[in-house]
């Protein structure tokens, strides 16, 4: 990394973050960007208030030092020349206890102001907020003044006073000091005065407004005594021990936030923060967050401890402060809702009074007993650190060698960068599968009620009404769906001699290799897990030339890169941000979380996130990323569709599409992706279309209603794909099944419990399923009892004779007549890269009566047990 980048890293960008959070906080209460950059003058001036004022009693020790030994430099000077008048000032020197380096305390002041203006420039000439935002006679806080106008001719009115007041201030405090220091002051204010006289407006209220400050500082500190430094031997013992604390406990702080929380959160789904054709060094964004955590806590921190002369009370505060952050991260931790890869919490809560209370208890408990301690024996402190600074670095470097195996398994993703194809036949008998991962089958008659015409570019299908799945997520769910019975949770946990990777790469690879050796051309978009990975490793197919696989999604968004490079530059950011929210005390994590923006104003006010943030059902501001890159995948089936007229030969594509699995909020009616919606007039006139047959889908959060709202949408491009196929003469000749892996835990319809307490979402098991055979028509229901396991079965029906799995010689059979014996996996664990053994991790299992006929029959379901299966 650039020495630049570190520097900024270390030095500006904690104080960026803090003028952000004061901003972002002030202008959510206020709304005025004006009484924000009022608010962030005053707040930043108190901080730096003790800061200044000590670096202004050293500067002026200094000063009187300088003019002390004055006399006796220059007749030094004036009669010794060369090394001689070096040895007999280095010997004055030492006599009074002098270092010319102690002439450096006369610009600290003005060092001090680099980082703070290099912060507010960056932070304050980027507003968003001061966009187009008046203020008395300025037109704009987001640009130059222009107060007075000669002709054509503008001049910027508010610099000119912000250096006038500049120079007042600085006349006042140099009053006694010497002509150099003067002029120094004065040529200050002019730099400033060049540097921002065509800034926007906002930013030189802001400097304005802190130089008033300094004007009133300057007043008042005349009447105020300067405290002289002490410089007893007493005291230079107890800075040392005192010095010896904050350093360690600083170092610790960094460390515990910078680099041991990142690495954790990351480490847990390495895969989930990547891509499909970008490569992401994860690391280089842990280091980041460690850059900003260090510059945070240990490079300002030490800062202030050098400058501001309360060593002793530094000390206790950064023991107290970093030995509360630990227990907030390790006994406090608690999850507020599921994390995306954009770091946003979704199903967001808020913690209650109550573990507000306790954490507080718990947090004043541990203060008060480390203070008690450090008035006794403050050295025992400096013992606990070293193993906790060992502790903490080494469970940091295990998470992060972690991260970087992982991510390098990862190295295929840039070779497989390319656009799918997907060839059909006229002539030839064509076999479609599309996985449209988390689609509830339930949720259909709810759809095609608000959106008849879908029903007629549906033609042909049939829906099952009872559909089930055999586990709750996709590596449970899956494998069944793409290989059959024997890929069912309790059937791979019976070939406890294989691997789960292993069983999980047959199962993909059933369809496509008998349809290959039946002459079929084959195509594979986004098999699920291939490789056992979050990102499906394509070189698994390698040995199969006859198999044509693509990565379909993220590669047809053609918003990709943009979004990418806007999730990385929120991630760089936010990392350090839930980090130090997660180490806080949980009555403040709200506030640090500020909705998923993590108090960067900018982006809440243009939306520019990868993330949805939606505050009821009806509102949402923000793209979701992950629902857009396979959204675009449904909508460019079309184009990347070649239709041939010149074989015999059929094919078969199977898809797997994640629009279904992001839960995100569209524009009604057309239900299409836009940055600012507002349903609330549509969701009121059609609150009705919920209510179906005397059941109601209970759509009552914005989760809720983001699925059916994507399910809709991905219905509706897939329709308009049918009208495609219709126009190019190959929908009829074309089997198309439309499946899901599992269904979803949302409480649609609302919720079991079983005798022993156990509470079951059963629209988790309730899997899409819908058929269009060969040159059907008419749309209909079948309310048969059917699992996804039935997919092969079906796609082979009358076009492959007695299929048998080449992997194991077993048929491909129904297996449906045994259903009473079906266990169904309701298990959370959903991470292959830790969920990888030969068996599934144990978890919870059901059973269902199918005789009952209906799948939401509670009764009908019963709890088998806990373990494998």
């Amino acid at each position: 990394m650039n020495p630049l980048y570190v520097f900024y890293y270390l030095l500006i960008r904690p104080l960026e973050l803090v003028y952000e959070f004061i901003f972002s906080v002030s202008y959510k209460l206020t709304g005025s960007a004006v009484l924000s950059i009022v608010f962030l003058s005053i707040t930043v001036g108190l901080l730096c208030l003790p800061l200044y004022t000590r670096a202004d009693v050293l500067q002026a020790e200094a000063n009187a030092i300088e003019k002390k030994l004055k006399p006796w430099k220059t007749r030094i000077k004036k009669n010794f020349k060369g090394d001689e008048q070096v040895m007999m000032l280095q010997a004055y020197y030492r006599e009074n206890n002098y270092h010319p380096l102690m002439m450096m305390r006369s610009s600290i002041s003005l060092l001090l102001q680099i980082p703070f203006f290099i912060s507010a420039y960056r932070m304050l000439s980027s507003s968003v907020a001061l966009q187009g935002t008046s203020f008395g006679p300025i037109a704009d806080l987001g640009e130059p003044d222009g107060i007075i106008k000669i002709g054509a001719f503008a001049i910027n009115l508010l610099p000119i006073l912000m250096t006038a007041i500049n120079i007042i201030s600085g006349t006042i405090y140099s009053k006694g000091l010497d002509k150099k220091a003067k002029i120094q002051l004065y040529v200050t204010a002019l730099v400033f005065l060049v540097l921002l006289y065509n800034s926007p407006s906002g930013l030189v209220l802001y400097w304005t407004l802190n130089n008033v400050f300094s004007l009133i500082k300057n007043i008042v500190m005349k009447y105020i005594p300067r405290k002289s430094i002490l410089n007893t031997k007493q005291h230079r013992r107890v800075n040392k021990c005192d010095s010896a604390l904050f350093i360690l406990y600083s170092l610790s702080l960094s460390i515990l936030i910078g680099l041991l929380i990142p690495s954790d959160l990351i480490s847990r789904s390495v895969g989930d923060f990547l891509t499909n054709y970008r490569t992401i060094e994860l690391n280089h964004y842990i280091f980041v967050s460690f850059l900003t955590s260090l510059g945070f806590f240990f490079i300002w921190g030490s800062i202030y401890h050098i400058i501001i002369d309360k060593k002793q009370s530094f000390a206790r505060a950064i023991v107290i402060i970093t030995s509360t952050a630990i227990l907030n991260y390790f006994v406090f931790y608690i999850k507020n809702g599921n994390l995306t890869r954009s770091l946003y919490l979704r199903y967001y809560t808020v913690s209650g009074y109550k573990t507000c209370i306790i954490n507080i208890a718990a947090l004043l408990i541990v203060a008060f007993i480390i203070y008690a301690i450090m008035q006794r024996n403050s050295f025992i402190f400096c013992i606990i650190a070293i193993p906790t600074i060992i502790a903490i670095s080494a469970v940091s470097v295990i998470n992060i060698h972690k991260i970087v195996e992982i991510n390098n398994r990862y190295s295929f993703i840039e070779e497989q960068r390319q656009i799918p194809e997907i060839n059909l036949s006229k002539t030839g008998q064509n076999v479609i599968v599309i996985m449209l991962d988390r689609a509830v089958g339930r949720v259909t008659p709810y759809i095609f009620n608000e959106r008849p015409d879908l029903i007629e570019q549906f033609d042909g299908f049939t829906w099952y009404s009872n559909s089930l799945s055999f586990g709750k997520h996709t590596n449970f769910g899956a494998p069944a769906l793409y290989g059959g019975y024997e890929y069912t949770p309790t059937q791979m946990n019976a070939r406890s001699d294989i691997s789960l990777q292993d069983k999980h790469q047959e199962s993909l690879l059933v369809m496509p290799l008998l349809f290959a050796d039946n002459g079929y051309e084959v195509t594979l978009l986004d098999p699920p897990y291939a490789g056992y990975t979050n990102i499906p490793d394509l070189s698994i197919f390698n040995d199969y030339p006859l198999i044509n696989t693509y990565i379909g999604s993220e590669i047809l968004n053609p918003y990709f890169d943009d979004l990418t490079d806007t999730w990385s530059e929120m991630f760089e950011r936010n990392l350090f941000a839930i980090s130090l929210r997660m180490a806080s005390p949980v009555v403040f994590r709200d506030l640090l979380y500020d909705d998923g923006y993590y108090n960067d104003i900018n982006r809440r006010i243009t939306h520019n996130t990868t993330f949805q943030n939606s505050s009821d059902i009806s509102h949402a501001t923000g793209y979701n990323y992950d629902f857009m890159n396979s959204y675009y995948e449904l909508l460019n089936l079309s184009s990347i569709t070649n239709i041939t007229s010149n074989s015999t030969q059929g094919s078969f594509v199977i898809i797997n599409c994640g629009a279904t699995h992001d839960s995100t909020i569209l524009a009604e009616p057309s239900y299409t992706i836009s940055a600012s919606i507002d349903n609330s007039e549509y969701d009121s006139i059609n609150s009705d279309r919920f209510f179906l047959n005397n059941t109601e889908l209970e759509l009552y959060n914005q989760e809720e209603m983001g699925l059916y709202h994507t399910q809709l949408a991905s219905y509706a491009a897939l329709g308009d794909w049918f009208d495609y196929l219709r126009e190019q003469g190959v929908y009829d000749n074309t089997r198309i099944i439309l499946v899901s892996d599992h269904g979803i835990i949302y409480w649609i319809f609302g919720y079991t419990q079983d005798s022993l307490g156990h509470y079951t979402d059963l629209v988790s098991f309730n899997c899409l399923m819908m058929v269009k055979d060969f040159n059907s028509s008419g749309f209909s229901t079948c309310d048969d009892f059917i699992t996804n396991a039935e997919t092969p079965i079906i796609a082979f029906d009358g076009l492959i004779d007695n299929p048998t799995n080449p992997f194991t010689g077993n048929p491909i059979e129904s297996q449906l007549n045994h259903a009473d014996d079906f266990l169904y996996f309701y298990s959370g664990f959903h991470n292959v890269e830790e969920n990888n053994g030969n068996t599934f991790l144990p978890d919870d299992w059901y059973t269902y009566d199918p005789s009952s006929g209906d799948i939401f029959d509670e009764s009908a379901w019963t709890f088998y047990g806990t373990g494998v299966y």
